[in-house]
C-alpha cells in the first residue's frame, strides 16, 4: 500500500486521530524530533536502551515529545494508553510508570 492509498484507507485515518486528535495529524515539533527518522524497533530493543536515552537526552524537543507523551497515556476516556516497554521521551516504561503512579509513603512512615 503506498502512501496516498494508506492516507484514504479508513483504518489509518482512525489511528490518526486516536494518536493525534482532532487534527489527525502528528504535532509539528515532531520533524524537529532527534528520532525523527530513525527505525521504531530501536526504542523496543532492550540492548540498545542507553543508545536511545542518550539520543533523547540531545534532543531540541525533548519537553514537548515528554508532556505530550505523558498526557498522551494519561488521556482516553476511562482506558489507559500506558505502554509499559520502549523508550519515549527518554523514559524507559518503568519510569514513565513512576510518574504516573508515584509511591505514596507507608501510614508508619507519616508523623
Amino acid at each position: 500500500m503506498n502512501a496516498n492509498d494508506q492516507a484514504s484507507y479508513a483504518g489509518y485515518r482512525a489511528l490518526m486521530l486516536v494518536l493525534f486528535g482532532r487534527s489527525g495529524q502528528p504535532p509539528a515539533w515532531r520533524a524537529q524530533a532527534a528520532c525523527a527518522g530513525q527505525d521504531t524497533e530501536e526504542f523496543f530493543d532492550p540492548k540498545r536502551i542507553e543508545d536511545v536515552k542518550d539520543g533523547c537526552a540531545g534532543c531540541p524537543v525533548l519537553a514537548e515529545c515528554r508532556s505530550d507523551q505523558l498526557t498522551w497515556e494519561t488521556s482516553g476516556q476511562g482506558s489507559r494508553r500506558y505502554y509499559a516497554s520502549g523508550i519515549v521521551a527518554g523514559l524507559s516504561g518503568p519510569e514513565r510508570k513512576r510518574l504516573h503512579y508515584p509511591r505514596t509513603p507507608d501510614r508508619k512512615d507519616v508523623a
